[in-house]
Parts: C-alpha cells; sequence; structure tokens
C-alpha cells in the first residue's frame, strides 16, 4: 500500500507511472496511517497472503501501532483465522525485519533516485516522480535474498533466538578500552597523472622536446597516455550523461502535463481499478462528442433544409403563376417554356 497526502485519487498517478496493477493506492490528509487504512491493508494483506499459504492460520508480525489494535483489526483478523502478534515495545530495531535490513535498502534507492532526477534537471519530486521512480525503488530493495536475510536476522526465520540475545548481552556489557592503533606509514612520494586539460597540455610539450633516449621518456609517455585516456573516457562519460538527461527532462516533462482529472475521492484503490476507471471516463467522453457530433449535423442538416426552402419556395411560386398564364397560350408556347425553366433549374 502507498499512502499519499491529499483528500482525491489523481489520475496523473496511474497514467503517467508504471506502478504495477496490485499496488494498493491510498490516501490522507497527512499521509499518514490510520484506522480505516490499516483495515483496508489487512484485507489486502489476507487476499495476497492467501495465493501462498502453507498452514492453517497464518502469523502477522506487527509494531504497537494504535491502528493494529482496533476492534475491528482484530475481528477481522479472527474472522480470517489470522494471528496478529505485536512485537515487544522498543524492540523493533531488533526484532522487526523491516527496521533490522529491509528499510535500509529502501532509503539507499530511495536517495538514488531523487539524485538521479536532480542531476538530471528535477528541481520538484512530486507525487507523480515519486510514484515513476517506486516500482525500480521497490525491485532492488524489495529482493528475496533481502527478505530471507531480514528474517534470518531477527531470528524468527529460521527461529534462532540467540542471534538477538547476543546483541543485548553485548548492549549490557561495558565497552571495552581500544588501543589506539598507530598511523600508518606515509606512502612514498610519486609523481602524477595529468587528470585536467592544462596539465596532458604541458605533458604534451614536454614530450615533444624531450630527447627520446631519455630513461624517463617512457615513463612519462606512459602517464601521458593513461592521462589521455582518462580525459577521453571523462568526454564520453559527460556526453552519454548529457543524452540521459534530455531523455529523462523530456520524460519528465510529459509527466509534468497534468490533467487535474480525479479518479475518486478519499479511499483506496488498486492501480489497475484506476486504470479501468480512466479508460472508462474516456471512452464516455468520445462517446459524448460523438453524440454531440450528431446533433451537430442533425441541426446542420436542418438548416440546410431550411435554406433550401427558402431559395425555393418564390420559384416555385413564380412557376405556379407562370402555370396558370400558360393555359391560354398555344402548345408550342407552352413546351418552348417548360424547357427553359428546366434548363434554368439545371444550372441552378
Amino acid at each position: 500500500m502507498v499512502i499519499l497526502p491529499g483528500v482525491l485519487h489523481q489520475e496523473d498517478w496511474v497514467t503517467k507511472t508504471n506502478l504495477d496493477d496490485d499496488v494498493l493506492i491510498a490516501v490522507s490528509e497527512k499521509g499518514y496511517s490510520n484506522d480505516e487504512l490499516a483495515l483496508e491493508w489487512l484485507s489486502h494483506f489476507e487476499r495476497f497472503s492467501a495465493r501462498r499459504q502453507v498452514g492453517t492460520c497464518p502469523l502477522l508480525l506487527l509494531d504497537g501501532h494504535g491502528s493494529h489494535c482496533t476492534r475491528e483489526f482484530i475481528t477481522f483478523c479472527d474472522e480470517k483465522q489470522i494471528i496478529p502478534f505485536c512485537l515487544p515495545s522498543h524492540t523493533t530495531h531488533l526484532l522487526q525485519p523491516l527496521d533490522v535490513v529491509v528499510f535500509q535498502p529502501l532509503k539507499h534507492f530511495h536517495a538514488e533516485a531523487v539524485d538521479q532526477a536532480t542531476r538530471t534537471g528535477c528541481s520538484d519530486f512530486n507525487k507523480v516522480e515519486f510514484l515513476s521512480a517506486l516500482t525500480s525503488i521497490r525491485l532492488q530493495a524489495f529482493k528475496q535474498t533481502t527478505i530471507l536475510s531480514a528474517f534470518r536476522k531477527t531470528g524468527l526465520l529460521p527461529y534462532n533466538p540467540d542471534r538477538v540475545l547476543s546483541l543485548l548481552h553485548e548492549h549490557s556489557s561495558p565497552p571495552q578500552q581500544r588501543q589506539p592503533t598507530p598511523p600508518p606509514p606515509a606512502p612514498p612520494l610519486c609523481l602524477t597523472t595529468p587528470v585536467t586539460l592544462r596539465s596532458l597540455k604541458r605533458h604534451a610539450e614536454y614530450l615533444q622536446n624531450t630527447d627520446p633516449v631519455s630513461p624517463t621518456f617512457k615513463v612519462n609517455l606512459d602517464r601521458f597516455i593513461k592521462g589521455s585516456l582518462a580525459q577521453a573516457q571523462m568526454g564520453v562519460h559527460a556526453s552519454q550523461q548529457l543524452e540521459d538527461t534530455e531523455v529523462a527532462q523530456q520524460a519528465r516533462a510529459n509527466r509534468q502535463r497534468r490533467s487535474r482529472r480525479q479518479v475518486q475521492k478519499g479511499g483506496v484503490i488498486y492501480a489497475h481499478e484506476a486504470r479501468a476507471v480512466v479508460r472508462k471516463k474516456e471512452e464516455d467522453s468520445v462517446q459524448q462528442k460523438l453524440e454531440k457530433a450528431g446533433r451537430e449535423l442533425e441541426r446542420a442538416k436542418k438548416v440546410a433544409i431550411r435554406e433550401r426552402k427558402k431559395i425555393w419556395k418564390p420559384i416555385f411560386h413564380d412557376l405556379k403563376r407562370s402555370r396558370l398564364k400558360l393555359r391560354d397560350r398555344s402548345p408550342i408556347y407552352q413546351t418552348a417554356w417548360l424547357r427553359k425553366c428546366t434548363f434554368s433549374c439545371l444550372l441552378f
């Protein structure tokens, strides 16, 4: 579950990110968990843990947060045969697998994502940027080896209480005085390889004016080649970094074009459900546009019919009067007049 500060679920959280479909997104006013969200998370836990459950009653390890001790929370556990077990107070740094192992790599990779975004020109690591990087952070931090190591170091699986008791004995024993270590010997003085363009030019001028037979020529030449390769590598790295920065900035610019459309107000929703709501809204919007276009087309047809009637009405009126006048005319005159009227209508 990802809890974000806010009241409304934004459409950009799922359309402009690569969140997995089974990620549960929740909102709260301050971005912290509460009794309602804890109950929603418990339902989420029961739904997905039941797929890989081995025994009859799964054991759920919890800290002493108040949202884990509500009546609704415990009742749900009883109905689903879940055994909630709260760790003793002030021992989560020794007993909780997340605190002992998992949170450290999670914070590390999160800091790397923020640093990478900052290096590519991101000045505001907002919710959309965080959700875009969340999948990569989770894949790096929540590895199977990391999770198994967390349970092993806390003595939970395999069960080994000595892992924790030995740490308690270390904290309770008085600290031993360490003997001062002698300082390391000073390294031998040696000339450095040119690392700047200016020093590289000086080495090139020196090699041009030095006799190749000199005993130090080969040493200086090797250092010059090493510095040149380092400068070339730095140039390639800078060019690649500039290209990556431009790509990241373009992707970030696309994410920052906010639609400001909401999916729902409050509560929790899975990523795939939110995407389905967005698709339904888009389909409804397209349908509404088609219906509007159909109404506009019908209105245009009616207007065209009215305009044609306005044009043809006086013509038909004149034809009617002319026909009445033709009754007293000769048949030859009537035939010529009809041909003329037909030709005029065709031209019109």
